[in-house]
């Protein structure tokens, strides 16, 4: 009976997988999410604190204080922003509003897999972009752009996940008019952003309100290395947003997470820039020893690492295995499908630990060349 009574676009679904998969094993440390290396900011246990007093009232629905200080934080107005449980909910929640049985979804690929999970649970039809491994995965956005007849949606993450490449702000802008054109949806994922030194430059957040196609969304969970709280935040024009309002699950954002979310955003900002300014120059170091490692790495536009395996003849899976003998969890890239079963992904983090992954990575890089000979 139950198996009758499920709606058939569910029945075949499997569950996206994720990294950061260590929750049952602290003593493991942790490459595979992309995550603000210097931690949480250290007064985010006080905010925690402070917060878990006004637990005997219902949160306030409309999250009014945690949407005014991001909107001044990113200067739209109020009306501009929309919060959920996590960025997720928010992916979740774009393709329950906007995507019917049967629409047509531009996706590219590989891509973080959520966006494509969302959609075939509302029964899209999937179009797959494919982003050529030949050129590092660059999106060529005209390609893309030529795609969109008939389309419903189109999904861009900026810098993407799991290749770490980003798109030009121009470019991004002339795909959202393109869409427009086209009646397409823009859903463009920034969450990956607030990390980079080039956030500000590339950041489509202004312009949300002269686009009435475009949906943008950010989290706290990579710029307050804080995925255990669930908090992120999307911008749109007010029409779009309406209708995601209307459809948004009720409280969906506790007492403690809007309290916490809005000193983090008024407060702690700093500590964000800091992060970015301290990437940029790791990142370049762990490039040059990564590459005596492993063969070509490309460097990353973002912070963190896309790299093939080509060159020590092992698959990603068997790749994340010798680094956890190591103590090291980098990212098994088999599942977001295709040629990505040949790639590897791990982040940036402080000096003092990117010295343990790379002395990880030079003892597995030994133990797998041990194996061959």
């Amino acid at each position: 009976m139950i198996d009758r009574a499920v709606r058939p676009e569910v029945r075949s679904m499997e569950r996206p997988r994720h990294g950061g998969d260590v929750w049952d094993d602290l003593d493991v440390k942790d490459y595979s999410s992309n995550v603000n290396p210097f931690g949480p900011p250290p007064r985010l246990e006080r905010y925690i604190v402070e917060a878990a007093s006004e637990l005997h009232c219902y949160p306030d629905d409309s999250c009014a204080r945690l949407k005014g200080a991001i909107a001044a934080r990113y200067g739209v107005d109020d009306s501009n922003v929309i919060v959920g449980a996590g960025s997720a909910e928010l992916i979740r929640l774009f393709a329950e509003v906007f995507i019917s049985p049967g629409d047509r979804v531009v996706m590219p690929s590989p891509t973080f897999s959520e966006y494509a999970f969302g959609c075939r649970l509302m029964g899209a039809r999937l179009i797959d972009h494919v982003l050529p491994h030949e050129e590092d995965f660059a999106l060529d956005v005209a390609e893309l752009a030529a795609r969109l007849d008939g389309a419903k949606a189109v999904y861009v993450c900026n810098p993407n996940n799991p290749t770490g490449r980003m798109v030009n702000r121009s470019d991004l802008l002339d795909l959202v008019a393109e869409a427009a054109r086209k009646e397409t949806l823009v859903f463009l994922d920034e969450t990956l952003l607030e990390l980079s030194s080039r956030s500000d430059e590339l950041s489509l957040v202004p312009e949300v309100e002269s686009h009435e196609n475009l949906f943008i969304i950010r989290s706290f969970t990579k710029s307050f290395a804080m995925p255990g709280l669930r908090i992120g935040y999307g911008f749109g024009p007010r029409r779009l947003l309406n209708y995601l309002e209307a459809g948004r699950l009720t409280w969906n954002l506790g007492t403690i997470e809007q309290r916490v979310a809005t000193r983090l955003m008024e407060e702690e900002q700093e500590h964000v820039a800091r992060a970015a300014t301290m990437i940029e120059g790791e990142k370049r170091r762990m490039h040059a020893r990564a590459e005596k490692l492993m063969g070509r790495v490309p460097m990353p536009d973002s912070y963190f690492f896309f790299a093939p395996l080509d060159a020590l003849d092992v698959s990603s899976a068997e790749f994340r295995r010798h680094m956890l003998r190591h103590g090291v969890l980098v990212r098994d890239c088999s599942s977001f499908g295709g040629v990505c079963s040949g790639y590897t992904r791990f982040c940036v983090k402080t000096p003092e630990k990117n010295d343990e992954f790379l002395d990880a990575l030079s003892r597995a890089v030994a133990d797998i060349s041990e194996g061959r000979s």
